[in-house]
């Protein structure tokens, strides 16, 4: 037995604007305009998949599903809302229907569910919605040996109920997928909980500071001893001790203890000091993962607002590993294309 994360689509909510050309994206491979998503697969000793979990179903995902292996994931979970993360979900749950007559396994925060069934009210009925709350652990029924954390994040206020999504394998094995992502909102232990994970895979809209996008950066300039960013820090000064405006997105208004007890929690160690972290490099820095891969890469806000080139694949990749390397970094930084597998767990884990 061996697990694998396959990376199914790698673009954020545009790859490729309509009359306009991206050179991180090849417009005449489907492949590459699909959203970011991903698939944890269990495969046996002969190579064939016994279980499939996908992380996030947006524009492109069924037509990679199809040419893959064409089969039905085992369970969807959603980060976050938006339809660059849902689309796909309609088409899975309606296939899964069909050829089962059950109803389909998703998983997500409550808040993010119920935002999302307002754009497929159709299939209420047909999903067995698996709640994910704050901080809990849960074990995944559809896989043996795998548990979930749904950790907050915030990523504007249209995004309820977002979060970023740490798998566990027999509790020895972590790989963390940030979603869309400005800021984490995480306590204390949570940091020293997300030490030394395997693998994260993460949001990289912008190199550079544009927090006006909700997106955080890659790194913060002044790392590199430029210029700090005059937009980090407006926003700081006019956002930056509203605490209560970042969790608002996911917080019920109904009273739940798991999840209000979670942000008292945090809003305790910010006010006793804990930083806000708004790069990959800061998180990478705090948590010491051992392995990163850039996702959902614009360069827009880059080229707009820094006036810098907006980067093919080799380029964000050769510029992500000097710029770590330049910051002492310890990770390995990766730029992954539609369909490579990152190794996981193997038969001697």
């Amino acid at each position: 037995m061996s697990i694998y994360i396959r990376t199914n689509g790698r673009g954020n909510a545009w790859p490729v604007p309509l009359g306009q050309e991206h050179p991180f994206y090849d417009k005449s491979k489907f492949e590459d305009l699909a959203n970011a998503s991903f698939s944890i697969i269990e495969y046996d000793k002969d190579k064939c998949i016994n279980k499939e979990l996908l992380i996030d179903a947006g524009h492109g995902t069924i037509q990679y599903l199809i040419k893959s292996n064409n089969r039905i994931p085992d369970a969807i979970f959603l980060t976050h809302p938006h339809i660059d993360h849902t689309l796909s979900i309609d088409w899975i749950v309606q296939s899964y229907k069909r050829q089962h007559n059950k109803k389909y396994p998703i998983y997500a925060s409550p808040l993010c569910w119920e935002q999302t069934l307002m754009a497929f009210p159709q299939i209420g009925n047909m999903v067995e919605f698996k709640p994910l709350l704050t901080g809990k652990s849960r074990k995944i029924d559809e896989f043996n040996g795998m548990e979930l954390i749904f950790y907050p994040v915030f990523h504007g206020e249209a995004a309820a109920g977002a979060g970023m999504l740490l798998f566990e394998y027999k509790k020895i094995r972590k790989a963390v997928f940030t979603g869309d992502i400005l800021l984490p909102l995480l306590r204390k232990r949570d940091y020293e909980y997300l030490q030394n994970c395997d693998i994260v895979y993460t949001d990289a809209n912008n190199r550079y500071p544009y927090p006006n996008s909700n997106h955080w950066s890659v790194f913060r300039p002044e790392i590199l001893g430029e210029e700090k960013s005059e937009f980090l820090k407006s926003w700081l000064k006019s956002k930056g001790n509203k605490t209560n405006w970042f969790i608002r997105p996911n917080i019920p208004v109904k009273y739940n203890k798991t999840i209000h007890g979670f942000f008292e929690e945090f809003l305790k160690d910010t006010f006793n000091g804990q930083e806000l972290i708004l790069s990959v490099f800061d998180f990478c820095k705090k948590i010491d993962t051992k392995n990163i891969c850039l996702v959902h890469y614009s360069g827009s806000e880059d080229f707009k607002h820094y006036e810098k080139n907006i980067l093919d694949t080799n380029e964000l990749q050769s510029w992500v590993v000097e710029s770590a390397i330049k910051s002492r970094l310890k990770s390995k930084f990766f730029v992954p294309r539609v369909g490579d597998m990152f190794a996981w767990v193997n038969d001697d884990d």
